[in-house]
């Protein structure tokens, strides 16, 4: 028998719902996906299946049609009305048992483990909603295994309705009244089957430094990334594995169908092995939008990937700085942006002018990379950085060349 596998979604989030269902199908097989909709086009489901008989899978197009949902109230601007279609699975899914997932979520192996689950007693499995340091006792509704045959035998979706009606004004959304109705009733499941990485930044606003320390082992990669907060396709994001999420809405189908490479690498959810990634990394740390001779160095090193990073936002002049396609920028990054930054650089340029911020040039040199500068910005008062006048900055080229032809001789191809 074939794998339940429930989705939501309307006419604007339908790439969105097709990333998710191609992670899915680049781990698992046998799978009957159902797509809860009112506005997606019969063209879409009829190419779906067409590609999912490759992996002995198919695609149902659930059509509902209560508008009365649209009347409900919504935690979140962002969020869509058909947050609520998963109150219907009971009335909808054949299989006794079947996965809920969100559209912003990726999933990165086999699923197995989570269909094969003893339930026991419980109306679903789920994942703790982690807010402001401490787990709130409610379930985040982005994730969830359901034993079907028990919603639809106690009438669940008029239940969840009639809760709604109720409480809608002053809970959060459809997971605030799947809280209610099954408070003490679902069973935990380890944080690596939703992983929130929307506390990557609310940790920050609400100053909850344990999360960056706790959020998950090292070398533990979840089993379903759920993009809350900061959403991956967004201009801006700061949350970790923006990357993943470009993956697989990047990589062809054929690719996954067939199990070819890059999905049977064991680089599998890279991005970088779908582009011409960058041979280098370079970053600066600002609080001024007075970066010297940036876009000069920008032209100059297109195979240079440049990250900048600020405490606080960026004025639009270094937004668009975007435009290259060799630059990213984080305003007001976290933790997890400034280590893989640092982990990764080859370089450092100390060129904003305005004061130092995170002490970077002395970290930088105890990591022994060299920091290339002008006079006007120098932030170097130990002799270490190596300083040139603005009107030098072709000669800072060819030092950064020449110093970039040593890595690339002894480093990079090792």
């Amino acid at each position: 028998m074939r794998k339940a596998i429930v989705l939501g979604a309307d006419n604007g989030y339908m790439d969105k719902v097709e990333t998710t269902i191609k992670s899915v199908c680049a781990h698992n097989d046998n799978i009957k996906f159902y797509v809860f909709n009112d506005d997606l086009p019969s063209e879409w489901f009829r190419v779906m299946n067409q590609r999912l008989k490759a992996i002995h899978s198919e695609i149902i197009n659930v059509k509902i049609s209560d508008h009365t949902l649209k009347n409900y109230r919504l935690a979140i601007s962002y969020l869509s009305y058909a947050a609520y279609f998963r109150y219907f699975i009971g009335e909808f899914v054949e299989e006794d048992r079947a996965i809920y997932l969100d559209s912003d979520t990726i999933v990165t192996g086999c699923l197995d483990d989570l269909f094969s689950i003893d339930l026991e007693d419980y109306w679903l499995a789920g994942v703790a909603d982690y807010f402001d340091g401490a787990y709130t006792g409610g379930f985040n509704s982005g994730m969830m295994v359901i034993p079907v045959k028990k919603w639809k035998d106690n009438d669940v979706s008029t239940q969840l309705l009639q809760l709604t009606e109720q409480h809608h004004q002053t809970v959060f959304g459809d997971q605030g009244i799947l809280n209610i109705l099954f408070k003490d009733k679902w069973k935990k499941l380890g944080r690596i089957y939703n992983f929130m990485v929307g506390m990557d930044t609310l940790a920050q606003v609400v100053n909850d430094q344990s999360w960056y320390q706790s959020a998950l082992p090292d070398g533990v990669f979840p089993v379903i990334i759920h993009y809350t907060g900061e959403k991956p396709w967004y201009h801006l994001s700061k949350n970790r594995y923006r990357s993943t999420w470009w993956f697989y809405y990047s990589v062809d189908w054929s690719d996954i169908l067939l199990r070819k490479n890059p999905i049977k690498s064991q680089r599998v959810g890279d991005f970088n092995t779908l582009i011409d990634s960058p041979l280098f990394h370079t970053a600066i740390f600002t609080n001024s939008c007075e970066l010297e001779q940036i876009e000069k160095l920008l032209t100059e090193f297109p195979q240079v990937h440049f990250s900048i990073l600020a405490h606080t936002s960026f004025a639009s002049s270094v937004i668009d700085l975007q435009r290259f396609t060799n630059v990213s920028v984080y305003p007001g990054f976290i933790p997890f942006n400034f280590d893989e930054v640092m982990n990764k650089l080859d370089f450092y340029l100390d060129i904003n002018r305005g004061n130092q911020i995170a002490d970077i040039i002395h970290k930088v040199h105890a990591l022994g990379k060299p920091i290339y500068s002008f006079d006007v910005t120098n932030h170097d008062d130990s002799g270490q950085n190596k300083v040139y006048a603005v009107s030098d900055v072709m000669q800072m080229v060819e030092d950064i060349r020449s110093y970039l032809a040593t890595i690339n001789r002894n480093e990079k191809n090792d």
